[in-house]
């Protein structure tokens, strides 16, 4: 499937790059280490996000702007022979960008429920990241991994493995971090801004968090519900604190933790995590969502009650 990749690549010039709504560091880092591989072949290429102020979240992210010899390295969205999207397991998660995702269009993805919706798919659902496969294309392209290159594909693949502590994570995931260490990757700074690194508005986040945490099924199940209210009182935008995702499944015992954010446009979203064996890719799917084995979600428009009690019915079996 590489080749087949390499060949539709090959044939274009300019090409558009898109990743779902609200893009986590994997999105990002795969979607700009694409564009700069892209820039290097010659092509004329540009990330297009839902919401440019996306990438300010991961700061070492590295863009067109340190090419600036590139003459006519903007592209106009409009006029492109190819348009790739990278980290999207559904059409739906392209958001506004959705309509704009037509003509000749090519798919890089590793989640299992992908649901196929271009004209071409690299997939690779054991792939503990988009990362990996993009690191991969990129050496099948034939191009050199540049310390900026190697700074994205780091930061996309230490996002999505969580530090390379998620089951998902292989040998050869960490033979791919090691090589883009040697080719200069920043490690431990774009860990640290990762991991280590806190606001005051999202530790005030975190103690309103943990005053609405919910335990069900005798402490294996943690429910934690937040809405638009919350994130004002806290003053950091819900975009600024996924990592209040983690918060209920660090809690000793639990074994899926369930996090529900109301937003103003009436839409409930809900994150879904796994520490032991339950597939909540599966659950996902039931509410026509999607995701991985340990890390799924879904949209709907049901009020937060009523959709965690139906999460919560749906997971009692496992813990009966």
């Amino acid at each position: 499937m590489l080749e087949k990749a390499v060949s539709i690549i090959s044939a274009a010039s300019k090409i558009a790059v898109y990743t779902h709504k609200n893009p986590d560091g994997d999105a990002i880092g795969s979607a700009f280490a694409l564009k700069l591989a892209l820039l290097s072949l010659g092509k004329l290429a540009e990330v297009y996000l839902e919401d440019g102020n996306a990438v300010k979240l991961f700061p070492f992210t590295k863009n067109v702007d340190v090419y600036p010899e590139i003459p006519g390295a903007m592209l106009c969205e409009n006029d492109c022979d190819l348009r790739i999207c990278v980290d999207c397991a559904d059409k739906k998660r392209l958001g506004v960008k959705v309509n704009n995702f037509t003509g000749n269009t090519m798919a890089i993805d590793h989640h299992a429920t992908h649901v196929e919706f271009a004209d071409f798919t690299l997939l690779d659902g054991d792939a503990a990241s988009c990362g990996e496969i993009i690191y991969s294309l990129i050496r099948a392209l034939g191009v050199e991994v540049t310390s900026d290159i190697a700074d994205n594909l780091y930061m996309a693949i230490v996002s999505d493995t969580g530090g390379f502590k998620y089951p998902a994570v292989k040998p050869e995931t960490l033979r791919i971090a090691a090589d883009l260490i040697e080719k200069g990757a920043n490690f431990t700074e774009i860990y640290r801004s990762i991991f280590d690194t806190y606001s005051m508005e999202f530790l005030n986040l975190t103690k309103i968090a943990i005053d609405r945490i919910q335990l069900y099924c005798d402490g294996k199940i943690a429910v934690l519900t937040l809405d638009n209210a919350d994130f004002a009182a806290a003053g950091i935008a819900e975009d600024s604190a996924d990592r209040i995702v983690d918060l209920p499944r660090n809690i000793n015992g639990v074994e899926v933790s369930v996090y529900v954010r109301r937003r103003k446009d009436g839409e409930t979203k809900v994150s879904l995590r796994a520490n032991g064996d339950v597939n909540v890719a599966e659950l996902a799917r039931k509410f026509n969502g999607g995701g991985h084995i340990r890390a799924a979600g879904f949209e709907t428009t049901h009020e937060p009650e009523i959709v965690i009690a139906e999460v919560i019915e749906a997971l009692r079996g496992n813990f009966q």
